[in-house]
């Protein structure tokens, strides 16, 4: 699949460009990183940090995406719009790893190892820092 083929399937689709929007998603993503980072990690608390922090990483990339016009109707197309979009192929491949990480928690009932959290603690800020070049383009400083 690719992002125009998630635009014809209905799964993304061409919005006005919101800088209101874009704005309050990348403080919420801020948010959700910053809690994720003060939760003491353990064996309890993993699952709970990683699902923030994917949900920080996508909802800075939905923040992207409506400052460019599309709004996102579910998160694999988020991936997509990252490769196909934008162009960025190792930020598609790293977000859809956090995705299928997040799904199987969300979904599937499975466990993540302490170690798994501890690489996502310290990546997924690094690619919302890749992607701040997005956000600036558009917007301004963030």
């Amino acid at each position: 699949m690719n992002f125009e083929a998630s635009l014809r399937g209905g799964k993304s689709k061409k919005v006005m460009p919101s800088k209101i929007r874009a704005s309050s998603l990348f403080g919420s993503s801020v948010q959700a990183i910053d809690t994720a980072r003060v939760i003491p990690l353990s064996n309890n608390s993993s699952k709970t940090i990683l699902r923030e922090l994917y949900e920080g990483l996508r909802e800075y990339c939905e923040a992207i995406g409506y400052l460019n016009g599309y709004k996102f109707l579910d998160h694999e197309s988020i991936g997509y719009f990252l490769r196909d979009v934008l162009k960025e192929q190792s930020l598609s491949a790293k977000f859809d790893r956090y995705r299928r990480l997040r799904n199987g928690i969300n979904y599937y009932g499975e466990d993540i190892d302490i170690e798994t959290v501890k690489e996502a603690i310290t990546e997924i800020p690094k690619l919302i820092k890749e992607l701040e070049k997005y956000s600036k383009e558009s917007s301004g400083k963030h």
